[in-house]
């Protein structure tokens, strides 16, 4: 079957690219980091080439890519860096006032990622086959990330032809995922326990390297992912689809071995390249990170944290949202980076994340294959061995959060926001586990932010120091964060009446301060 959908000649492969998107489609049928129709020559090269050229929509391997999406949104309110750069301080992600030409990083940088290559396998496949089922997991992760920052975005109505496209509400935009990632699971999933050769598309993948089991277990862990994200707006579409991910025969991510990570980068991991190459590293580590971390005396945090260049040395992070100028940012260069390594390939999921997934679903009392100690646990148990860090005796741990101590101004000292500790206590509130769940699932995920600022917008935890100086003329609070990020100006610009219509849906001004559809009101 695979070979059927994949093995197409140069002749039908060079009549596709012949056509395409028109008007505003035209930029999301156009990535510069996509394939050329010289890559794309040989057998299986042209959905290949394709799908490898959609990886980047998953974690950002370019440099400024990275930078501008990764790091500055998704790690920066994720609570695992801190950017110490000024960027000539017309107005930072960092401090909320983020300058209205960033709005539309997220949405025009990853939506081309998307449609290069998914328009043109659809093409190619007339939507048939596992290539076309394996763009339709990269285009429903993707989405997700995109959605997270703005709420609606078009997905069901795109079609690669139209010049201006609807958006989805996210009720609508949530239940089409789940219907195209549902039919992927189930063609991946026939596939693999039929035994099927998908060996042809194996130097493609740069992910699993061609292990289409471990895709299975990645969906289904999407799937569940997908399902907490809307389980207080939609809860019994959410436990359905949660439990249909948990009960499935591969089923989610489940050993260490199972984490996705992205080798894509352009020439280094970008992350190291930000914070050891640019300008003497453009962000530290977060005081979030190293408090915790810190106070828990937790075996991660030298995997995850340098020693300082200050004089009292020690793994000192930077408090989130200083208003910086260049001795500041000189003087916070001196303070932990990451220990994030040249090689090092960039975390898309984690496989603890899927355990501490179902141990919150556990607390709501859905079906999740154990208990909400049991799965939180092991998913703490699974983290450690994603880190190559020994546990010892971390889960009977009492200790809490360290209050944080900046050594160059006191101003900025803090006293421990969270009191959680790693030892579960089945006696305690479910607040409070939820709370150690997330924690958890925070930390586990460094230094990918992402579901990180989700959980916080969904639930409030995990619990951070407030940022220091809010700049934001919204709305926004220093105890609520950033909600959200206002619609692009591109899309006011080409798609003006649909824009319009997707500001509606968000039942309030398109401003940072409005809470997403699936956003907890807290």
């Amino acid at each position: 079957m695979m070979r059927k959908y994949v093995k197409l000649s140069a002749c039908v492969l060079m009549a596709s690219l012949m056509t395409g998107c028109t008007g505003k489609f035209e930029e999301y049928n156009t990535n510069p980091f996509g394939p050329t129709p010289q890559d794309m020559l040989g057998d299986n090269a042209a959905t290949g080439s394709l799908i490898r050229s959609m990886f980047p929509a998953l974690v950002q391997g370019q440099q400024n890519n990275s930078q501008m999406l990764d790091q500055m949104i998704g790690s920066e309110y994720g609570g695992e860096i801190a950017c110490i750069a000024t960027w000539n301080n017309g107005g930072n992600y960092y401090t909320y006032n983020p300058r209205i030409g960033w709005y539309g990083n997220m949405f025009d940088t990853t939506m081309p990622q998307i449609y290069t290559g998914f328009f043109q396998i659809r093409d190619l496949s007339e939507g048939k086959g596992l290539a076309y089922q394996w763009a339709q997991i990269l285009r429903v992760a993707a989405s997700v990330r995109i959605s997270d920052c703005y709420g609606p975005i078009p997905y069901s109505k795109i079609t690669g032809s139209a010049f201006t496209v609807a958006y989805d509400s996210m009720e609508d935009l949530y239940k089409s995922m789940f219907t195209d990632l549902d039919e992927a699971i189930v063609a991946f999933k026939t596939a693999v326990l039929g035994g099927e050769d998908m060996s042809s598309l194996t130097e493609y993948d740069l992910v699993f390297g061609g292990d289409f089991n471990k895709w299975v277990k990645f969906a289904n862990t999407l799937k569940l992912r997908m399902a907490m994200r809307i389980s207080n707006v939609a809860s019994e579409l959410a436990r359905q689809k949660a439990e249909e991910a948990v009960s499935d025969v591969i089923g989610v991510m489940t050993t260490s071995a199972d984490a996705a990570y992205s080798s894509f980068n352009d020439g280094m991991n970008p992350y190291y390249r930000v914070a050891f190459t640019w300008n003497g590293g453009e962000f530290r580590v977060s005081a979030n990170i190293t408090s915790y971390l810190s106070g828990y005396d937790d075996p991660r945090l030298p995997a995850y944290v340098n020693d300082s260049q200050l004089e009292s040395g020690g793994r000192i992070g930077v408090r989130n949202g200083i208003y910086q100028n260049d001795a500041t940012q000189a003087k916070y260069a001196t303070f932990s980076r990451p220990n994030i390594k040249e090689t090092d390939n960039l975390l898309i999921m984690s496989a603890s994340e899927a355990y501490f997934l179902r141990a919150e679903g556990a607390l709501k009392g859905w079906a999740m294959n154990g208990t909400a100690k049991s799965l939180y646990e092991q998913g703490v148990q699974v983290s450690m061995e994603e880190r190559k860090v020994t546990i010892g005796d971390y889960l009977a741990s009492t200790k809490k959060p360290g209050n944080y101590v900046d050594p160059t101004d006191s101003g900025k000292n803090k006293t421990a926001v969270s009191e959680v500790t790693p030892k579960y206590d089945e006696s305690a509130e479910l607040a409070v586990n939820l709370e150690r769940i997330l924690v958890q699932k925070w930390i586990a995920n460094f230094p990918n932010g992402w579901e990180t600022w989700a959980d916080i917008r969904r639930t409030g935890y995990p619990k951070h120091f407030p940022i220091v100086n809010n700049l934001n003329t919204d709305g926004v609070t220093v105890e609520r964060g950033m909600r959200r990020l206002p619609f692009p100006q591109s899309e006011y610009n080409t798609n003006y009446v649909n824009v319009r219509a997707a500001v509606s849906m968000l039942g309030g001004a398109d401003n940072s301060t409005i809470d997403i559809w699936w956003a907890k009101k807290n």
